[in-house]
């Protein structure tokens, strides 16, 4: 049971439905968004089944390791572990160990899997999606070979101990028998020799095949990080099997699906595949409403979404100048540049008045012809592929979110600390409704320039996207629509205000020509700035990096991943992200081949050569801590050895 393929995952979660007769259920969710959708999704599962469970969301393998000390070794009646888009390249087991009576259930989309979760522990399950079953079956054996191996050579080691002592005891025990034993003696050595020679064709073949089988696994775990089906997609199809499916879910679902496809996780071909297995459920779920109804309409439908953030909620203006696909085609960091969007606008018939208005405020005739507008002019700028396939909800009078849209809300929910929030001019409420900056204990404190200090709630630092997982998951219900549209609503405002901060400054990098091009990537540190706190967040920093592979993708010569870091005074490290940018727009590399798919292996390693201090503690393998001063002699093994 240690690999449940797509055809039985139904089966798996009526074992988690027997087992909860008998004990309750641990169910541990990463901080992203599509880990969020298929939490929702699992959730609503289990409450319809009445099986008692417990939502942990977790940053870090060191959450897992804590949760497994106040949680799992505490709880008598645990039987069932539901591990959400973390677990799955790491032995579980080295950080969870649950109980003999305990099984462990792994929906991961990052790859690859750890094969000590598929074929050797059976408390561990793995959801497969079938991906590569050839590959598989072949890594399956592979794995098999070498564990058989090891336990082959130490029965071998005390087999020939034994042979020894029983030839002994024959020595000792035999008599001298005349001309008969000495005949004897003469015939042993050439059967010895056949014997041995036997033995040792065998042991040569046994070797070779072991040692085959481990350069297979070997070149299994460094062909790159990658990412599979998402979760949501997974947890939607299970309750496909069990025909539990609902538009709510399927919404879940499609925003899971978006997220990825936005971070570049996946490239067009997947999100395209797993976009039609939607299709006919929105068709079903979402039949014309009578217009005499008094239910508000939340309907999904499909439609193209264009390839600039959040336009139904910012400016026209703002959402092209501050997406990476507009602003990295233009170059709006130059003057130039800005001309060039002026002058589409000018030429699509648009006032620049008009485009610098929030677009629910924009002239009715203008929003009704602004797709045919933008399809016949965005071409002649270079913006041939400016939309892409998509979905969208409507919430009555409230107004209509993208799948996209909801994405960015939901992310920007996620990343933002509230000491970030706090500088971006947000209202952020604490612990049981306490404003962030207001606690009393704090409050008298300065700083030496003898202003007062940003007060803060104590472990504010530590713990505050635990609070912000459970503020975005509230945004993600519908069941209390105002106090979702609410959530969403400050998530929007919180993405448009990140937005200008990342493409600030990433355009003041391009202009202060502070990005270094290596031979084998691209290198940008942050040092110093008043926007530096706002980027020591990986999410952040990652869409950072993603801006600045667009830009040097269109500008520059040659099309590299990129490493970026920025100092954390505080804490007296660096936070460092390794990405890679797709080849075009909406496209990611081959798995096999993608470049930050190996900055995972590469960061250790040149660990391993420098001994560095680092914190590795992420999900995610590109993402790493290194203390200041070890910063500059990582960069450069990590140069040499790319």
């Amino acid at each position: 049971m240690v690999r449940i393929y797509k055809s039985r995952w139904h089966e798996a979660y009526e074992k988690i439905k027997q087992d909860s007769l008998e004990g309750n259920c641990i169910v541990f969710v990463a901080s992203d968004v599509d880990a969020l959708c298929a939490c929702k999704i699992l959730q609503t599962l289990l409450k319809g089944d009445f099986i008692p469970h417990k939502i942990v969301p977790v940053s870090s393998y060191s959450d897992l390791k804590e949760a497994n000390t106040e949680l799992v070794q505490t709880d008598d009646e645990l039987r069932t572990i539901i591990m959400i888009n973390c677990g799955g390249m790491v032995d579980t087991t080295l950080f969870i160990d649950p109980p003999v009576n305990v099984t462990m259930y792994i929906i991961d989309s990052h790859r690859p899997l750890n094969l000590d979760n598929m074929f050797s522990s059976t408390q561990v399950a793995v959801f497969d999606d079938n991906e590569d079953e050839a590959h598989m079956k072949e890594l399956s054996e592979a794995y098999e070979n070498v564990t058989y191996d090891s336990s082959d050579d130490e029965d071998e080691g005390s087999s020939e101990e034994e042979s020894e002592d029983e030839e002994n005891e024959k020595d000792d025990d035999e008599t001298d028998d005349g001309g008969e034993r000495s005949r004897l003696e003469s015939d042993r050595p050439r059967q010895r020799r056949r014997l041995n020679e036997d033995e040792s064709n065998s042991a040569k073949a046994k070797r070779t095949k072991a040692k085959n089988s481990r350069l297979k696994i070997a070149q299994y775990y460094s062909s790159g990080m990658y990412y599979s089906q998402s979760v949501a997609g997974i947890v939607y199809t299970l309750a496909n099997q069990l025909d539990r499916t609902t538009n709510d879910l399927l919404w879940f679902a499609i925003t899971g699906v978006t997220s990825q496809f936005i971070t570049e996780h996946i490239d067009s071909p997947i999100y395209l595949d797993q976009l039609r297995t939607f299709m006919d459920d929105v068709a079903r779920f979402n039949l014309p409403q009578d217009s005499s109804s008094q239910t508000i309409d939340t309907a999904i439908k499909f439609e193209d979404e264009y390839r600039f953030m959040l336009y139904r909620h910012w400016s026209l203006y703002d959402s092209m100048f501050h997406s990476g696909y507009v602003a990295s085609k233009l170059g709006v960091w130059k003057e130039f540049g800005k001309k060039r969007l002026n002058n589409m606008f000018a030429k699509m018939g648009f006032s620049l008045y008009q485009c610098q208005q929030v677009f629910t405020h924009m002239d009715m005739d203008l929003k009704k012809i602004l797709r045919s507008k933008i399809d016949s002019v965005a071409p002649l700028y270079g913006l041939t592929d400016i939309c892409f396939p998509s979905f969208s909800r409507s919430y009555g009078w409230r107004g209509q979110t993208s799948a996209s849209d909801a994405v960015y809300s939901l992310s920007a929910l996620l990343e933002t600390s509230p000491e970030v929030a706090h500088r971006l001019g947000e209202t952020v409420e604490w612990n049981n409704g306490e404003q962030w900056g207001t606690d009393p204990e704090e409050a008298d404190k300065e700083t030496t320039s003898g202003e007062p200090e940003t007060p803060r709630p104590k472990k504010a630092k530590n713990r505050w996207w635990l609070q912000n997982f459970y503020t975005a998951y509230d945004a993600l219900d519908s069941t209390f629509l105002p106090l979702s549209i609410e959530g969403m609503q400050r998530g929007l405002g919180l993405c448009m205000k990140l937005q200008r901060v990342i493409v600030q400054q990433g355009t003041a990098m391009i202009e202060k020509k502070s990005v270094k091009t290596l031979r084998t990537f691209r290198l940008a540190i942050i040092k110093d700035g008043p926007d530096i706190s706002l980027f020591t967040h990986p999410l952040t920093l990652s869409k950072l990096a993603l801006f600045l592979v667009d830009a040097y993708r269109e500008y520059g010569k040659r099309n590299l991943p990129f490493v970026i870091g920025t100092l954390n005074e505080e804490q007296g490290s660096y936070l460092v992200v390794g990405v890679t940018g797709a080849p075009t727009f909406g496209d990611v590399a081959n798995k096999m081949t993608i470049a930050h798919s190996h900055f995972g292996a590469a960061f250790q390693d040149a660990v391993k050569r420098t001994k560095a201090h680092v914190k590795h503690d992420s999900f995610e393998t590109s993402v790493m801590e290194i203390r200041q001063d070890d910063l500059e002699n990582f960069i450069e093994n990590l140069h040499l050895g790319a």
